[in-house]
Order: C-alpha cells, then sequence, then structure tokens
C-alpha cells in the first residue's frame, strides 16, 4: 500500500510552512481552508505549475468569506 500522505507546503508573503496532509482518492486536496496566526481563516489553493512528485505547494486567496470587490 502506498503512502496516504503527502508534503503540503503553504507559500505565503510572510513565509513557508510545510506539514503532512491526507490524500483524498488518492489525489491531494485542490483547495482548503486553514487559520492564521491571527486566528482568520484563510483559503489555500493547490498550484499545481509548482508541484512537483510528492511535495504540493498552496498558495493563499485571502481571508475565506471576504469580499475582495
Amino acid at each position: 500500500m502506498s503512502n496516504p500522505t503527502y508534503t503540503a507546503s503553504f507559500v505565503a508573503s510572510n513565509g513557508t510552512k510545510t506539514e503532512q496532509l491526507e490524500y483524498i482518492d488518492g489525489l491531494p486536496q485542490k483547495s482548503l481552508v486553514r487559520p492564521d496566526s491571527k486566528g482568520d481563516d484563510l483559503n489555500w489553493e493547490l498550484d499545481e505549475s509548482s508541484s512537483v512528485g510528492d511535495a504540493y505547494v498552496y498558495r493563499s486567496l485571502g481571508v475565506a468569506e471576504h469580499d475582495y470587490s
């Protein structure tokens, strides 16, 4: 059986954090919501062009449920 987890790097303007996440049906999560250091929930999206092998890069799309218009 293959490894059920992968390395996820969360790249933001204040640095990069890395952790292990579980595959969903054998694939990395396309997007997810995670809290930042201030307690705000941030949307993160998989950056497939920057991901290599089992190391996947996520970039912040901003605060969840925030209207940027």
